[in-house]
């Protein structure tokens, strides 16, 4: 009976640490995808909409309201707002939630954004944070 309830006792702590180690594993991918797949959304754009890539120099615009940012270009914008923790577009679709923090800096030629995406569960949390440089066209 004592070697059963230490083989039980050791198979518990495995299967928790196995658990442990998966839970993190999967915060860990679920932030990373978020962020990048928020970039690559912004960068080569959503279905039949163009990125950013495709915006020509003089065409852009950058405001920051709110302490957020929104980039304009064509009829087409990306728009990170700090109270609901997202980026959408003209739609109004959302690219990216559980944006903590975001912040896109332009340079005339091109700009840098940054996404950092947050997740919790299981009483852990995991950050990402991503950025990209997109150089607009002549």
């Amino acid at each position: 009976m004592a070697i059963a309830t230490i083989v039980i006792a050791g198979m518990l702590t495995l299967f928790t640490t196995f658990l442990w180690s998966y839970n993190s594993t999967t915060l860990m991918r679920n932030t990373s995808s978020r962020a990048s797949m928020a970039l690559e959304r912004m960068v080569y754009g959503v279905g039949t909409n163009a990125g950013l890539r495709e915006a020509s120099t003089n065409s852009v615009t950058v405001t920051y309201p709110s302490g957020g940012w929104q980039i304009a270009y064509s009829n087409l914008f990306f728009h990170y707002t700090v109270s609901t923790s997202n980026i959408t577009d003209q739609a109004g679709k959302t690219i990216c939630t559980n944006v903590i923090s975001s912040s896109l800096t332009n340079y005339g030629k091109g700009c840098r954004i940054w996404v950092t995406v947050s997740e919790s569960a299981g009483g852990r949390s995991y950050t990402n944070t991503m950025t990209s440089f997109v150089q607009f066209r002549n």
